[in-house]
């Protein structure tokens, strides 16, 4: 069987403790106190209203049983708020006891009003209440362990502020002797608990000390009293234990519970501002001890006064030397202000100066670039123009280049035409059948042959060069008045009078002269179908003259 805890084992019991202390924010926490400490008014209110509901019931009962406990209870709230109410109200119960012949409770209350004395620094007064204790008539069982720890406790805080070696060595084991008489069995789980803590922590060992730490904190509430004393034991184990970080974690929340309990004590406080004044945190610390100051005049305590008085000294020492130190300092950096704000001064005298240089050329930038922007806008006009005229003469062009394409085989169609009339009527001539001939040259089948032909060829390439003329031209007249071709690729003269003019003839003499009407029939069709617009019927054939474009 091994003897001892390797290394590993350690490490792994260890590494929570390890990750939860570096989860620690103590600057979170001084945010929290600081927080509480100005609520401080809200939270003595609460305990007042407590204490004057216990002092009302105490003046309207007769009864001894009733105004013991309110007195009880009055020092109960009384214990860490104010000594000498405290002291006051524990005395009181003590003549309420012996009246009711209560020797027992008696005997209990002396020995809460020694530990009070001994809580306070009022060592004297506590020794002579001990002093009247027979141990050994001492009958209740719960009393006799009392009694040995509030001696135990007034010899240690002998030792703890005695300052001849000898007489501390003294107290300390008169202290320690007395302790180990205390049976813990007797004692409440707290109690007994906390005598353990205290051997070990006295002992030297800060382990075992948090290991009983450890219990007593699971058995209390959360900012409650209990809890800023547990808290502040557990403080003094991580102190000898070493770990700084959690010592400061667990003042702080004893300091705050204190405060959050209106408890006027303030042993955690005076302890809190002495570690922020190592630490070089001044003014927090002079804060704290300040407050400390005030809740001990409350408190009324020589012992509390004198440990506050000397680190208030001290840390108000320092702090007028930090205070002296940043006025000089800020002495300094006002000269420098001063020089560097005189500087800036010239700068923007002289960026004044060139500022206005520079809004005169700015203006005379802006003046020459509306200008610019003008002609531009002019070059832009004339651009657009010339884009809009070469436009039209590369659609001129195309029309141009495909109609006398059209024009050349049509000539040559009707010359080959004519030829052939010419060989038929010489035929007809030379062999004198003028029957024939008369007949031929009296029927108009011909003519209008011919021309069923030329708008045939003038239908189909009009609709090439133009695919959605018709289309186009429907949609610039109302809905009603819209052409219907009778057969697809076939104009009516409505729509060919408007694709001569598309084309660029616009002479109605000429547009009769092509279709073979009159040139009244020409003017009527076209007044007809302007009327028919949708929009300005003025606009309207140079609306059609911009189809395809």
């Amino acid at each position: 069987m091994k003897k001892g805890i390797s290394f590993s084992t350690l490490l792994f019991l260890l590494f929570p403790l390890c990750l939860w202390a570096a989860d620690i924010d103590l600057e979170r926490e001084y945010r929290l106190l600081d927080e509480a400490i100005e609520k401080t008014d809200q939270f003595v209110q609460q305990r007042e209203q407590r204490i004057q509901r216990f002092k009302a019931a105490l003046e309207v009962t007769n009864d001894p049983g009733v105004q013991y406990e309110m007195c009880r209870r009055l020092y109960d709230e009384y214990h860490p708020y104010m000594n000498d109410s405290a002291i006051y109200y524990i005395d009181r119960c003590i003549t309420l006891a012996e009246k009711r012949g209560d020797l027992n409770g008696a005997d209990q209350c002396r020995l809460l009003l020694a530990y009070q004395c001994t809580e306070s620094g009022m060592y004297y007064e506590a020794m002579d209440i001990l002093r009247g204790f027979d141990e050994n008539r001492i009958g209740d069982t719960r009393n006799r362990q009392q009694y040995y720890s509030t001696i135990s406790h007034l010899y240690s805080e002998l030792g703890y502020y005695c300052k001849v070696p000898r007489l501390q060595r003294e107290y300390y084991a008169t202290g320690d002797r007395y302790r180990h008489m205390i049976d813990t069995a007797v004692c409440s789980s707290d109690e007994a608990l906390q005598i353990k803590e205290m051997e070990h922590y006295v002992a030297g060992d800060a382990k075992a000390a948090l290991g009983y730490s450890d219990t007593r904190l699971k058995q209390v509430k959360k900012g409650s009293h209990e809890y800023a004393i547990v808290a502040f034991y557990r403080y003094l184990d991580y102190t000898l234990l070493g770990d700084s970080v959690q010592a400061r974690y667990w003042v702080t929340q004893s300091a705050l519970s204190d405060v959050e309990n209106a408890v006027m004590d303030q042993g955690a406080m005076w302890e809190l501002a002495n570690l922020l004044m190592a630490d070089g945190d001044m003014g927090r610390a002079y804060r704290y001890i300040r407050f400390a100051w005030q809740c001990a005049g409350k408190f009324n305590t020589v012992k509390r006064n004198n440990q506050i008085s000397p680190v208030l000294t001290a840390i108000s020492d320092n702090y007028e030397t930090s205070l002296k130190q940043a006025n000089r300092l800020l002495l300094v950096l006002t000269i420098v202000s001063s020089l560097l704000a005189a500087l800036f001064l010239g700068i923007l005298f002289y960026s004044r100066s060139q500022r206005k240089k520079l809004a005169r050329a700015r203006n005379e930038l802006s003046e020459s670039n509306n200008h610019l922007a003008e002609l531009n806008s002019q070059l832009s006009d004339l651009n657009s123009r010339l884009h809009e005229t070469n436009t039209q003469l590369n659609e001129s062009n195309r029309v141009k280049d495909e109609y006398v394409g059209r024009f050349i085989h049509l000539c040559s169609f009707y010359i080959d035409r004519l030829d052939e009339m010419r060989k038929r009527v010489h035929k007809m001539v030379k062999s004198r059948d003028l029957d024939t001939l008369y007949q031929f040259t009296a029927s108009s089948e011909h003519r209008d042959k011919n021309l069923t032909e030329l708008y045939g060829m003038f239908d189909s390439t009009f609709l090439h060069l133009f695919p959605n003329f018709v289309n186009d031209f429907n949609a610039l007249l109302k809905p009603e008045c819209r052409i219907v071709l009778p057969e697809e690729g076939v104009l009516n003269t409505d729509v060919r009078i408007f694709a001569l003019i598309r084309l660029g003839i616009e002479d109605s003499a000429r547009i009769a002269e092509f279709l073979h009407y009159s040139v009244n029939t020409i003017y009527n069709y076209r007044a007809r179908i302007k009327n028919a617009a949708l929009g300005d019927r003025e606009a309207f054939e140079s609306q059609v003259k911009a189809i395809g474009m």
